[in-house]
């Protein structure tokens, strides 16, 4: 069985301002009549902007009892179901980011963890406790990429993105390519942006994101 190298990744991160689609047609990913789950037709504008939901209209008329997931391009609807030929008339109006691939990346990593928090208590019978129990807690997630500096502004592909980002405040989504087939995404915010100057060596940047939300673990199509 062949493995993953490195070679086979990529990262795609999303543009700091977002564009306004009205329009957009919604496929169902239901499987039964009564249908909840919708996500964008479109691929290419499946990431949104946190700051505006978008506004959904089902037959033409508006419709406000839905959630949204931004880094998907999803929408549930949390009441009644939608018929089958209701799914077939759900548009929306979205703010969505153009998401890019990442150049001068040749690293990243991902730590993903699960807080356990510690709930033994004394035994209820004449034995003692001797094993520990926990009970899982809040998931978070962290994300290291490696970066070369190139040249300067001049060099093709080449912007201070997230030393940007801190200074603005701005989120990020972040697309983390295991190959062709899979990958994680999120949003995040930038909790670090480090260089490192060798006299004798290429001039790196290592960049900190924390993950600000859910990840979804997906296919790439």
């Amino acid at each position: 069985m062949a493995a993953l190298t490195g070679k086979a990744a990529k990262v795609k991160y999303t543009a700091a301002t977002y564009s306004t689609a009205a329009g957009e047609a919604f496929t169902s990913l239901s499987a039964t009549t009564d249908r909840t789950e919708f996500r964008i037709t479109d691929a290419t504008k499946r990431h949104w902007t946190r700051t505006l939901p978008p506004v959904v209209l089902v037959n033409s008329t508006a419709h406000t009892d839905f959630t949204y997931n931004p880094v998907q391009g999803k929408l549930t609807f949390t009441g009644t179901p939608l018929t089958t030929a209701e799914s077939a008339l759900v548009t929306a109006t979205v703010y969505w980011v153009t998401a890019s691939y990442l150049p001068w990346t040749r690293t990243w990593a991902a730590d993903i963890d699960n807080t356990m928090h510690d709930v033994t208590s004394f035994s209820t019978t004449s034995g003692d406790q001797q094993w520990r129990t926990f009970q899982a807690g809040l998931q978070g997630a962290t994300i290291d990429l490696g970066r070369i500096v190139p040249e300067g502004p001049g060099t093709t592909g080449y912007t201070p993105e997230f030393f940007d980002r801190i200074n603005t405040e701005q989120d990020v989504i972040v697309e983390l390519h295991l190959g062709s087939t899979y990958k994680l995404e999120a949003y995040a915010q930038v909790a670090g942006d480090g260089y490192q100057v060798p006299r004798d060596g290429l001039q790196e940047e290592s960049v900190t994101l924390t993950v600000d939300g859910p990840m979804y673990y997906a296919t790439t199509e």
